[in-house]
């Protein structure tokens, strides 16, 4: 009997219900968008942000290194202190191995191109390296720097031939040179000549591509790594690694100085993926290294993420709120209009409290109906917004539903309370009088 009561009461009232269950669906779909896009939002925003540059750099610890004498602070040149191309394997055999995305050493030789001095910067352009005999991985500046304007193309790792190696010649000193694409040329390595196998010809490279960057690498000679360590006399050796990872914003917490936490909160650290966690790691892979973070953009990628979460959340309130005003509004004029209907029922008997059941069943079942409804549409929407935001479609989150129907109720509860407690406050006498 009461399924039929309130079946009939949704048949006969379907175009305000219906108003009700778009108005809730609407509200619903807005908060499961914003709810499904912060679930991926953070990796893929982070992940658009790693485009920008490096956020650990790792650097030989005796760079790091420093005697105060009377006041003043010494470091040493740090000449001779380098770290292990072998060993950059390790970053990808470490905990936080999935939130390495990139990572491409550098060595920076002095030479000279037509008498006058330049900087040769060997590192890995494109990389591919096997931390366990299943995986690939391909790394190198390539991968890091999507952003690089690249006029020509990327030079491989290695020459097309013994004589000529390909490189990527800096905007500001191609342009100092005179020189193109496609152009051979000549440098001088300015090392001791005990220590560089390159004969007294020098090495001859081939202008693969004019790099903009609008930064350092502008004035620079990019060169494969192999070629660099020729010229300088050094195999096998590499003066920094920039590393692109995958973080949280830094809380407190995340600020602690590991050597004073407990055993507890120690554990809790690494397992959290924040930038002073994963360069402690990153110093345990590459023996002899310091590894510090680049403040200036993990900071500001914080502020970005927590700023958008915000924003989210706001979007998400103001959407239920906008739903449960709605609701509101349908159901004042809803129970207005079946104030005699109350009455009467409450004449033949009815209690207060089964006129109440009643109405709120209808309500619920429009709550239902326009939770699944909303986070149908929601999930929709997440995909769209993150495939033209960030290229790829977000997931769909089936945990977010039972999230979703349960939003949609409580707005449907709170919008219909008032009106609900109005109508039932009136005399049954005074309803029909009208």
């Amino acid at each position: 009997m009461l399924i039929h009561i309130v079946g009939h009461s949704l048949i006969r009232q379907r175009r305000r219900q219906l108003l009700s269950l778009v108005s809730v669906a609407l509200g619903v779909a807005v908060a499961t968008a914003v709810a499904a896009m912060a679930l991926d939002v953070g990796d893929k925003l982070n992940r658009e942000l790693r485009s920008f540059g490096a956020n650990i750099i790792a650097t030989p610890v005796a760079d790091n290194l420093s005697v105060t004498v009377g006041g003043r602070e010494y470091r040493p040149a740090g000449s001779g202190a380098f770290l292990s191309e072998a060993a950059l394997v390790n970053l990808k055999k470490i905990f936080w191995r999935n939130n390495i995305l990139a990572f491409a050493p550098f060595l920076p030789v002095p030479a000279s191109l037509h008498g006058r001095p330049i900087t040769l910067l060997g590192t890995w352009f494109e990389k591919t390296l096997h931390p366990e005999s299943s995986q690939v991985f391909v790394t190198g500046v390539k991968r890091m720097h999507p952003s690089w304007k690249v006029e020509g193309q990327w030079p491989g790792d290695s020459g097309p031939d013994e004589n000529v190696v390909g490189c990527l010649l800096g905007e500001r000193l191609a342009r100092s040179f005179g020189l193109r694409v496609g152009q051979v040329f000549r440098v001088q390595p300015l090392t001791e000549p005990a220590r560089t196998a390159v004969p007294a010809s020098g090495l001859r490279l081939r202008v693969e591509g004019i790099l903009q960057t609008g930064e350092a690498p502008d004035n620079q000679v990019l060169v494969p790594l192999a070629a660099a360590q020729k010229l300088a006399g050094l195999p096998g050796k590499i003066r920094s690694v920039e590393i692109s990872a995958l973080t949280k914003p830094e809380d407190d917490f995340a600020r602690m100085d590991p050597r004073q936490m407990t055993p507890e909160q120690f554990e809790k650290w690494s397992c959290s993926p924040y930038v002073r966690s994963i360069a402690y790691q990153v110093e345990e892979a590459l023996p002899g290294s310091v590894a510090k973070p680049v403040f200036r953009v993990a900071d500001t990628e914080g502020r970005v993420l927590r700023r958008l979460s915000a924003l989210m959340a706001v979007l998400a309130v103001a959407a239920v709120v906008a739903a449960a005003l709605a609701v509101a509004s349908m159901m004042l004029a809803m129970v207005l209009e079946r104030r005699r209907e109350i009455a009467l029922f409450q004449c033949l008997g009815a209690t207060v409290l089964r006129v109440a059941v009643i109405l709120v069943l209808e309500v619920s079942v429009v709550g239902i109906l326009g939770g699944l409804a909303g986070y149908a549409a929601g999930s929709l929407l997440a995909r769209r917004l993150a495939a033209a935001i960030f290229g790829s479609p977000a997931a769909i989150h089936g945990a977010l539903l039972p999230a979703a129907v349960t939003l949609a109720l409580a707005v449907t509860w709170a919008g219909s309370a008032w009106p609900l407690l109005r109508g039932l406050g009136v005399p049954p006498a005074m309803a029909l009088r009208q």
